[in-house]
């Protein structure tokens, strides 16, 4: 009896995978693998429950604690098209921690876990990922990061018709994609999508537009000061004492943590510490990721440039595309 493992995303795409895998290897170990962000449309959730009830297939749910809101919180820094580690770290990390190095994370679940043929699903297990045609250019870079797994891609092997699969179990497709999104990952706000997206998702989903350009704000506030706090290009005059340094970074960190952990509406009331410099640090200081005059820019100046009519690229579609970069698991 041998060993697959799917990765399984909520997608059309990973359950057309499973039904493949089932099909070929009936009498094998097959487990569905999840790794959560925690930021997800409650819809996503309800759909991979009814595959693995329909397909009696075992899901094992995997998380590292926290979205991405907040690891950008922890991290200091405000991600962007251009610039975001969630995948690596919330799936990417999470995943080749607990395959390659048998690490659990801080949170597990399981579903169906009476399917398990064998408790050692790991041991010589090809992995499957839903990656199709439209994705082909993502293929090089898992197979690569995952060896020595052997990793296969049903979807490009083979015709497979993904509406097709969700017929024959009578699922009901992601709501996500009924609203025109191209994934039903992080409920349309994925960090590294561009303005065609965010437009999408203004027009569909407003309320969680709102939040996330909420969320941005009360970030490019936080980042903005935990830089000019610990910044030594500041002029020696201007600059924060280091005996004081440690103290004001924890007013800052207290100031915002039940803000980004939603245990609060918004931030306590901090003072950004430029506020008693110079002039010319009087203002919020503009890292180049958050500069107006560059790609990308804010989705707050997305907001207003929808609200007034201003050409956009709806075309900018973009997207993180998980597992692409290297990651070695932890010892």
């Amino acid at each position: 009896m041998k060993n697959h493992i799917i990765f399984f995303s909520g997608g059309k795409a990973s359950l057309a995978v499973a039904d493949w895998v089932q099909e070929q290897h009936p009498d094998d170990n097959i487990v569905l693998y999840f790794t959560d962000v925690l930021w997800e449309n409650d819809d996503l959730y309800r759909f991979i429950n009814e595959a693995t009830d329909k397909l009696q297939l075992p899901l094992l749910i995997h998380s590292a604690g926290i979205n991405p809101i907040q690891l950008m919180f922890e991290k200091k820094m405000l991600y962007n098209s251009m610039i975001g580690d969630c995948s690596k770290i919330l799936k990417q990390r999470v995943s080749a921690n607990f395959l390659k190095r048998g690490k659990k994370p801080e949170h597990e679940e399981w579903r169906n876990r009476q399917y398990l043929r064998a408790e050692d699903f790991i041991t010589d297990a090809t992995l499957y990922f839903g990656i199709g045609f439209d994705e082909m250019h993502r293929a090089p870079a898992i197979i690569k990061n995952w060896a020595p797994f052997p990793v296969e891609m049903p979807l490009i092997d083979h015709n497979i018709w993904k509406d097709d699969v969700l017929k024959k179990y009578s699922i009901r497709q992601p709501v996500l994609y009924d609203y025109g999104f191209s994934h039903n990952n992080c409920n349309g706000r994925c960090v590294k999508a561009g303005q065609g997206h965010y437009k999408l998702l203004k027009d569909r989903m407003p309320d969680v537009f709102q939040k996330i350009m909420e969320q941005e704000h009360y970030l490019k506030i936080c980042v903005s000061a935990y830089r000019y706090i610990t910044d030594d290009k500041v002029p020696e005059d201007e600059r924060i004492p280091d005996d004081i340094r440690e103290t004001m970074l924890q007013e800052l960190d207290d100031a915002f943590r039940d803000y980004f952990y939603d245990r609060a509406a918004k931030p306590k009331k901090y003072i950004h510490p430029a506020g008693s410099a110079a002039a010319r640090y009087m203002e919020i200081k503009q890292y180049s990721f958050m500069k107006r005059d560059s790609k990308p820019y804010p989705i707050r100046d997305l907001h207003y440039e929808v609200e007034d009519d201003q050409q956009i690229d709806l075309f900018d579609i973009g997207g993180c595309g998980c597992f692409l970069e290297p990651y070695e698991p932890t010892a």
